[in-house]
This record gives structure tokens, sequence and C-alpha cells, in this order.
């Protein structure tokens, strides 16, 4: 095989470890994945970043795959993207001449038409819902609302019409009937028992990844690339539930429910893998990666009682502390992102934002950062409250502190459904490759996160890695 006339498909499987994996495995011994593990390359990629406290997080984690480098300057969803440093694989595959097709990386925002075909959609973050074609931006209209109405807490009521306009376009853009019965079915789950609603993220991945698909075998793009948080969410809120060992080593109530969660996820990431590797039977100049850029372990169970801060209403927030208009962006709870008109604008928000104290010494807003436009920042979720709590702020201007209600500031205390973080994030990902050019290698040894690109440009696709990238193309030969 001559390993420069390769293409790829690139699936995003965020967070999953091998332990993920191996439970999965060991649940479903027929499975693709099992398939996979047998007769394709496994490997554990590392993840060196040490910035700040904040490294580890899939904002920063991913864009260093793609880019191969840690100094690419992506700090926090929502971020003025032309703050980004680097080289994603993407452009560099385009810039020689090659056709890309991308539905939902991390920091991918915003859309563009590729010079040389393919297709566009970026994340599920993004600040607006243009894609290419844009025949697709209703649906990703419809994953953006969401991702906004469900950051929190899985709960919100299902809009019929926003449903109904949908699956009109679903149905014409390659909604799979086994994906509409998975759809379905959930929805009759969640009005037998609420504690499914808790499931309701994962159901955005066999919606996605049909429409995705129906793209790549129509352009065939040669760099195609394909990400969904499904099971990240899961593990994250249900480690505790569905792994087993948590429950000798922690104290915590385990729910038979929410420890099905996990197993449910990856059965869909199952399905989307063997269509994968049919195309890939009939296309033998095609390799599939699979890739985590970090995984998740088990921590121990938070001890928090009762609702969190969440922000109802940013124009209050913004009225209440005298700030200059901004857009609020789309960001992963407990964070929170706002887009100025100016970055002297989003510098004065800082000091007003900091003012916020609860109970007249606990700062609610944390980890502020101001990248061009944007500004940054976090709910602390250790901080408690009730929907009669008063905080203390400083506008900006003022020369004194006021006391006013939690809610003059669009905040308002929330329940959450479902279980607690027992999950977090750790360095080690994986990197499991199959199809053409690959051969057997179990040994799952560690390489180098930032090899990954390198390696892909190089050794599959045929294209010179720019002088940004700081790995070495080893992998894929």
């Amino acid at each position: 095989m001559n390993r420069q006339a390769r293409d790829v498909i690139l699936y995003e499987l965020n967070e999953v470890p091998w332990d993920v994996v191996d439970i999965y495995v060991k649940n479903r011994p027929d499975s693709h994945l099992a398939a996979l593990l047998k007769d394709g390359q496994s490997l554990t990629t590392i993840h060196e970043d040490r910035e700040e406290l904040q490294g580890l997080q899939p904002w920063r984690t991913w864009p260093t795959l793609h880019t191969s480098s840690y100094e690419h300057n992506s700090f926090d969803l929502g971020q003025d993207p032309s703050t980004f440093k680097g080289d994603p694989i993407w452009n560099v595959a385009e810039r020689a001449g090659l056709s890309v097709g991308l539905f939902g990386p991390m920091q991918s925002w915003p859309a563009r038409p590729f010079a040389h075909g393919g297709f566009y959609v970026p994340d599920t973050f993004a600040s607006d819902a243009k894609t290419y074609p844009p025949a697709l931006e209703r649906f990703q209209a419809f994953n953006l609302a969401m991702t906004g109405e469900n950051g929190f807490s899985p709960d919100s009521a299902l809009s019929p019409k926003a449903l109904a306009g949908t699956a009109v376009d679903l149905v014409r853009l390659g909604l799979t009937p086994r994906s509409t019965a998975t759809l379905a079915t959930h929805l009759v789950k969640e009005r037998i028992d609420p504690r499914y609603k808790a499931f309701r993220s994962a159901m955005q991945a066999p919606l996605s990844f049909d429409l995705y698909w129906r793209q790549h075998r129509k352009n065939k793009p040669r760099l195609s690339v394909f990400f969904t948080n499904h099971v990240a969410g899961m593990m994250h809120r249900f480690w505790g539930d569905g792994m087993p060992g948590y429950t000798d080593k922690y104290e915590y109530d385990a729910d038979e429910v929410y420890g099905s969660f996990i197993i449910a996820a990856m059965d869909i990431t199952d399905r989307q893998v063997g269509r994968i590797r049919k195309y890939l039977a009939k296309n033998p100049q095609s390799m599939l990666v699979i890739s985590a850029s970090m995984g998740q372990g088990p921590v121990a169970v938070p001890k928090l009682d009762g609702g969190r801060f969440v922000l109802d209403d940013h124009g209050k927030l913004i009225a209440a502390l005298g700030l200059k208009p901004a857009d609020v962006a789309l960001a992963m709870y407990p964070m929170l992102s706002l887009v100025f008109e100016s970055e002297a604008d989003a510098a004065e928000a800082v000091a007003p934002l900091e003012s916020v104290l609860v109970n007249g010494t606990d700062r609610l807003f944390a980890r502020l950062r101001v990248e061009g436009k944007t500004v940054t920042f976090g709910i602390d979720y250790t901080v408690p409250g009730e929907d009669t709590t008063k905080v203390t702020i400083r506008p900006f201007g003022a020369a004194a502190d006021t006391a006013v209600p939690a809610t003059d500031l669009g905040l308002s205390v929330h329940s959450r459904i479902g279980g607690v973080n027992t999950g977090y994030h750790i360095p080690e990902g994986i990197l499991l490759a199959a199809g053409a050019g690959i051969s057997a290698d179990p040994s799952r040894k560690e390489v180098d996160i930032l090899d990954v690109a390198p390696s892909l440009l190089a050794n599959a696709l045929g294209v010179e890695p720019p002088p940004s990238m700081k790995g070495i193309p080893t992998l894929f030969g």
C-alpha cells in the first residue's frame, strides 16, 4: 500500500479511555469495537499540557491534537477564534489541495467552504448556525439550541415545532430508520421514567452521524473528521453508577438506570463504527482512526447539597454590572462566555465580574480570562445559593459595593437531574487505527499526542506537516 494514497476518517470519541472500551467489549464481545481491537492498531496517547490548571479540558486537548502544539492559545469555549494560533490539520490538508469534510470538531467555528470540495459543520458550541452545505443549517441551529437549553440539566421541554421542522430536514439529509427508532424509543423511556432525560444529550450523536455519513459518502473527502461528546457526558456524571469497582472505593449509591448509560452510549458509537467498517471494506484506500485527546477516570464524589447558580439572562447581568453591550456565546456549564464589541469593552468587564460575592466573601465567578473581544469565566458551583440569596456587586465606575438579589443579575438556583461528576479528565487517551496500511498491534504503547496530526498528514495523506507542528510523524507508517 502506498502510504501517500490513503484517505483518512478521523472519528473523535471525546474522552473515552481504554477502561471504558474494555468494559464495553467485555459486555459486547461480538461488537465492531471488539473486532477492531483484534485486527487494528491500539495506542495510548499522552497529553502533557501544563497550562495552569486548565490543560486537561477538551477545548484545549483537541486543538493540541489538531495543531500538534500546546501553543494554540485555545483556553475556553466561546473564545474569539481570531485569537487562536497554529495550523489545524484540516487547514494544512486544504492548502495541499485535498478535499476536507468536518462535522463537529472542537473549536472549528466559523464555517467556510473548503477550496477543494467537502463539507463544514462546526462544533455544537459555535456562535452561529452557518454550515457548508447550507442545507445543514437548520439542523445545526437545532443542535445549538439543544446545547444551550440543556447545558446545566437535560430536562428542558423539547419543542414539538422545532422537532417537526428539523425532522423534515433530517429525513431529507440522511436520517436512517434505525436512528429514528432509537430516538422514538428514548422519548418513550423519558415519559415512563424521567431519569432517562439525563441520557437526552446522547441522542444528538445518532442524528449527527447520519447527516455526517451522508455527506462523507457523497463527497468522499481525503480527510474526514467527525466529533462526538455523547459518551464523555455520560462518563462524567455516571461513572460511579456504571463502572465496576467505584462503589468499593467511594461512598456512593449507584443507580441502576443511570448505570446503563455508559454502555448505551457506547452502543451508539459501535453502530457508527460498524457503518465505517463496511465502508472500509468497499474502499480499500481508506483508513479509520478512532481517537480521544485525553481520557477519564474515577474521582471522589463531590460533597454538594442543594441547587446551584445558573445564569438565565445575560442581559440582566450586563445591565446590573454596568458593562458595555455583549452577546453570550455557548459554553459548557459552569463556564460562561461574553462577546463584546471591542477588546477594550472586554477588558473593562473583568473587575465588575470579579466583584460579585455571595455571603460577602465567596466569589461567584472564577477563572476570568480575556482573549480578544471575549471574556470567559465560570460559576463556582461549590458556592451554594437559594432563590432569595443576595449578592454584593460593584458595577463599572461605581465607588462602592451594593447588595442586590441574585435574580437582578439574571441568576437563579437550579437542581440538576441525574448523577454527580464521578468521572474526570486524565492525560491518557486512546488511538485505535484500522484499514488501509494498518497492521494488527494490540500493544497500546504510549505515544505523544503531538505526533498524531503530523503522522496523519505525512504518512497517510502525503502532505508535509508545517513548521508550526511540534510532533514527529512516527505513526501509521
